[in-house]
């Protein structure tokens, strides 16, 4: 579920047409967190990650972002400054819009509803998620968010499997997994020799994406 999803096509055509075409390469940062919340962004094409830096020094991945998101939208719609850093995991496109102009652009189209609602659902999803990780065996933690990973920004294939741009090291998916490293990487690897993954550089490849939902339950 994003943005785009839940707007009427036109009104997503809209916000588009008023954007500044802009390229990212990868790795880029497209906002960060701490600044002030000037605009927001259409992502029309690529995948981002969310990360914030906590007080103690720690980089703490929330999520990955894909194509029909808008970006920055609840610090443009509060006023506040950005509350995390959002960077390219692929070359991405997007388009600008300056706050001001989005909050007019929502009250058109009356989308404040749709938007509140995208931030509430996904809060949830993410409660849910961290309540699910504090219960949970190490497989399943990792089952978990994989699937979890691969719901958001997944490219599925013709053959069922599904391709993760994944953006992020062994040891920020550990931390999304409140595990240690070396305990992700058992699991990987254990996952891989039973064929349920296929472990890249940067990457991953659900095979059996009915079998990593049955194994995130355990």
């Amino acid at each position: 579920m994003n943005f785009r999803g839940l707007a009427p096509e036109e009104a997503w055509a809209d916000l588009v047409q008023r954007g500044q075409r802009r390229q990212y390469r990868r790795g880029a940062v497209l906002l960060r967190q701490g600044e002030t919340a000037t605009a927001v962004i259409a992502l029309t094409d690529g995948i981002v990650k969310v990360a914030q830096s906590a007080r103690s020094g720690e980089h703490v991945p929330l999520a990955l972002r894909g194509a029909g998101e808008v970006l920055g939208e609840m610090g443009a719609l509060l006023d506040h400054r950005r509350s995390a850093t959002v960077t390219a995991v692929t070359a991405c496109i997007g388009y600008v819009l300056p706050a001001h102009a989005f909050r007019g652009y929502l009250a058109r189209h009356r989308l404040e509803g749709v938007v509140y609602r995208l931030a509430v659902e996904r809060m949830q999803e993410n409660e849910h998620l961290h309540a699910a990780l504090i219960r949970l065996p190490p497989r399943a933690r990792v089952a978990r968010v994989v699937g979890h990973l691969a719901a958001e920004v997944g490219t599925p294939d013709a053959d069922g499997a599904v391709s993760v741009q994944l953006g992020m090291d062994r040891e920020e998916l550990a931390v999304m997994a409140a595990m240690s490293r070396s305990s992700v990487m058992a699991v990987l690897r254990d996952l891989h020799a039973i064929g349920v993954l296929t472990l890249g550089r940067g990457r991953l490849v659900v095979n059996d994406t009915a079998a990593l939902a049955e194994l995130s339950e355990e």
